[in-house]
């Protein structure tokens, strides 16, 4: 109880710096905003394209900046490297990971050249297109040309990079854990529909691992789903999910559906009505909803509530559950890509190796953390 109240006690710490960073962007922000809006109503030949000059660097650098700082800020510290980590690092992956080291780095060189040019491609054509048409259209050209040139110069290097490490890094410690590992292959959008309830007109599912963990058998993998909205002019791509899905038996028999919804999270397919449970702490973070009242009390005991809140804590991350026939599905809304590289970490340092051991296994620890491999039946 004591470990759920210090992570419940950080969570809404963090919550509250969000509000507090989000106030300090806006801030920030907004004197570029309001010069770029200066531009368009002021008649004089020089001004609007100084006004150009700090709408560019606003969002060529500082917006960068800003972002980068936020994810910094609120990124998760680093977990001390266990020394079954630092063990299987340096008996398992040495020999690899220097050549995948050298790849990292000749591509972090490639990213800061690519950099170099796409910004001289970017004011180039921001420039000129503030010449001939208006100062905003500049700047968002020369943006859109910053972000494109850069994408090109470094897509194919990213692509390679990105497949050997999940061949030597990500398959490696997944197997450490006794499963299998397809970084093609994932969860099913009949997964997805299970919890979820909205439209979806694209999709992609990757990085599988699945396996039985203590006789129980899980399956877990990255999912994105995403619908298109037409507008006048464009059509927009709106995230409906992004995170890991996870499905695993249940250790319990159940006739009915259970649901456990996290009070942040939308789009959430719904099963019958509410049920009320005798947990203050799990009701301010969930809800739940059943198709039987005396159903739901079966297959959340006091014990599940409280490892479950944990669960959510540990995770940093809305998570939603649905208990069907003899499964358990649970859905983990991270919003970014799992299970990829982080170019800007050295790969030879155990602690980066430990972090992504770290991911794989926040995972794998659900069976024991929840007990499903605790027999009922």
């Amino acid at each position: 109880m004591a470990d759920t109240d210090e992570l419940y006690a950080k969570a809404k710490h963090a919550n509250a710096l969000k509000k507090l960073m989000r106030v300090a962007t806006v801030l920030i922000a907004a004197p570029a905003l309001f010069a770029l809006s200066s531009a368009l109503l002021n008649d004089g030949l020089y001004e609007p394209f100084s006004y150009l000059f700090i709408g560019a660097v606003a969002i060529l650098f500082v917006a960068p900046s800003i972002y980068g700082f936020i994810a910094n800020f609120y990124a998760k510290p680093a977990e001390t490297p266990s020394e079954n980590a630092q063990n299987f690092v340096s008996s398992e992956l040495t020999a690899e990971l220097g050549e995948l080291e050298n790849e990292r780095v000749n591509l972090v060189a490639a990213v800061k050249k690519a950099n170099l040019i796409a910004l001289a491609v970017g004011v180039c054509v921001g420039a000129a297109a503030a010449c001939f048409l208006d100062a905003i259209f500049g700047v968002t050209l020369g943006a859109i040309s910053y972000a494109a040139t850069t994408g090109l110069l470094t897509a194919s290097k990213r692509r390679e990079f990105r497949a050997n490490f999940k061949r030597q890094i990500i398959e490696n410690i997944v197997k450490k854990h006794g499963l299998s590992y397809d970084k093609d292959r994932g969860l099913g959008l009949d997964d997805f529909f299970t919890i979820y309830d909205c439209r979806v007109d694209e999709w992609s599912s990757e990085d599988l691992v699945e396996g039985d963990i203590d006789g129980v058998s899980v399956k877990f993998s990255d999912f994105y789903a995403a619908k298109k909205v037409k507008k006048k002019n464009s059509t927009e791509t709106v995230v409906q999910f992004q995170g890991v899905l996870f499905k695993a038996d249940f250790n319990k028999k159940l006739s009915s559906i259970t649901q456990i919804a996290h009070v942040n999270s939308r789009n959430l397919a719904v099963y019958g009505p509410k049920a009320n449970m005798d947990d203050v702490r799990f009701e301010e973070i969930f809800d739940v909803y059943t198709t039987d009242q005396i159903g739901a009390r079966y297959a959340l005991s006091p014990a599940l509530m409280e490892r479950f809140t944990q669960l959510c804590l540990r995770l940093d991350a809305p998570a939603n559950a649905v208990f069907k026939d003899n499964e358990i599905f649970i859905a983990v809304e991270t919003w970014r890509d799992d299970f990829e590289p982080d170019i800007r970490k050295s790969l030879i340092n155990n602690e980066t190796i430990a972090l992504y051991e770290s991911e794989i296994a926040s995972f794998t620890q659900i069976i024991k953390e929840l007990n499903l491999n605790r027999k009922i039946w």
